[in-house]
Order: structure tokens, then C-alpha cells, then sequence
């Protein structure tokens, strides 16, 4: 069995190059699944989770990899899967969940400007976009909740036990660690709403000038390389 990682943010593929480069090193992209799975080759996999989820599409992206791929599929969930984290492994044959876990299910989240006309149509995009992650979730075979049910839970924005996700039908199975208990009191106290690293205008143009000067230096390098090529034929001449 191949063990593959989804920890820290989910982000695009792009995205994800700018912040490694900038120095973060926890967060997943969908490339990164990508390689993984194609090194797995058709091996059994188990994905291991511990991330607040993020981009949504990314996460989706991930989904629909995990759902393609020729091998048995597996989750666990080692400390918390939230957000894009929860979308991405709905697609796995089985959900485990260690004790001590948390899981949370929410509303997707976006931010917009302009007129009435733009947030009215945000409004309707954001609801449509959770509609789709409710149909992620409703087509394990294992969820036993209704659609109501689940949207009332998303409205909450909280995180949930492995029991009470198990109860729903969003986990399969919940693994017992010798010592380690579910969370006392309520999880609501948790909310998943946590900032994400903030990726400015700015980083990416750091990002943009430090790839130009790379290839500048490469050039100068391969031309340097080539004069005393020349240099070299013409002393022997």
C-alpha cells in the first residue's frame, strides 16, 4: 500500500509554485496528487489528511483524480479535514478517521465586488458551488443523511467528532488510538473559518522576477559556455 499526503492548504498548481519558492512548505496542489498517483502505478493508496482544505476548484480537481484511479483508494484522517480537504477525499472507496480527529463540512466561501447585480450573482454562484459539494458528499454510498440534513450542518460552519461523522454517513470508519479520546464538550467551539496564507499581487511578481533573473543567469551562463568552446577551437587551431 502507497501512503500519499494531503497536508496544509490546498491550492492551485500555480499558486502553490509562488509560496513553496517564498518558503511554505505545508500545502498540497493538485500536481502533487498527480505524480503521486502515477508513481503508485495501480497500487492500493492511502491518503493521509490533515489540512484545512482551500481552493475548492483544486480540491475538486484532486476529487476527481482519487475517483479515476485504477487502485482501491483509501483516506485517514489523522488530525482534521475541512473545507476542499473533505471534498477531495469523498471520492475514496473508505473514510477512516483516527480518534482525536475532527472533521468539518461548510459552505464554500468567496469574496466579490461591485454592484447589486454582481452580489446577487455571487450569491447564486456560492450556492450553486455548495450544491455541487452536496452532491460530492450524497453520492458516497455509505452517507446516511439527507440533503437537508447536511446543508444544515454546512450552515453551521463547525467542526464535528468522528462519531458525529460517522453518524452521517461522511466517514466510514473511526480508528481507535490506544489513549487518545474524541474532544469533551461541544465542537462548535471550533469554528473551520481559519485564514488562509494571504498570496498578494506582490509575492507573485517577487515570484515572477526571481523565475526571469533565473532564466537570464542561464543564458548568460549558456553563452558563456559557448564562448569558450569557440575560444577553446580557435587556441587548438
Amino acid at each position: 500500500m502507497v501512503d500519499i499526503q494531503i497536508r496544509g492548504e490546498i491550492w492551485d498548481n500555480d499558486s502553490s509554485e509562488v509560496l513553496r519558492w517564498l518558503g511554505w512548505r505545508d500545502l498540497t496542489c493538485p500536481n502533487d496528487i498527480a505524480k503521486a498517483l502515477e508513481a503508485a502505478g495501480g497500487d492500493e493508496v492511502t491518503v493521509l489528511v490533515n489540512s484545512p482544505g482551500g481552493d475548492l476548484f483544486s480540491g475538486a480537481e484532486i476529487r476527481s483524480m482519487l475517483r479515476r484511479y485504477n487502485g482501491r483508494t483509501e483516506a485517514l484522517i489523522q488530525g482534521y479535514a475541512a473545507s476542499a480537504a473533505t471534498v477531495a477525499i469523498s471520492a475514496c472507496d473508505v473514510i477512516r478517521c483516527e480518534s482525536g480527529g475532527l472533521c468539518c463540512y461548510h459552505n464554500p466561501v468567496s469574496t466579490a465586488e461591485g454592484d447589486y447585480r454582481d452580489m446577487s450573482g455571487a450569491s447564486k454562484s456560492l450556492k450553486n458551488a455548495r450544491d455541487t459539494i452536496l452532491d460530492a458528499y450524497l453520492a458516497r454510498p455509505g452517507c446516511k443523511t439527507t440533503r437537508e440534513e447536511l446543508a444544515a450542518l454546512m450552515d453551521k460552519d463547525i467542526f464535528i467528532t468522528p462519531t458525529q461523522a460517522k453518524e452521517y454517513g461522511l466517514i466510514d470508519e473511526i480508528v481507535t488510538l490506544e489513549g487518545v479520546t474524541e474532544p469533551e464538550g461541544d465542537p462548535a467551539a471550533f469554528v473551520a473559518a481559519a485564514g488562509r496564507i494571504r498570496l498578494t499581487a506582490a509575492m507573485r511578481e517577487q515570484y515572477r522576477r526571481h523565475v526571469a533573473e533565473d532564466r537570464e543567469a542561464a543564458a548568460r551562463d549558456c553563452e558563456a559556455k559557448r564562448i569558450l568552446a569557440r575560444l577553446g577551437t580557435l587556441a587548438k587551431y
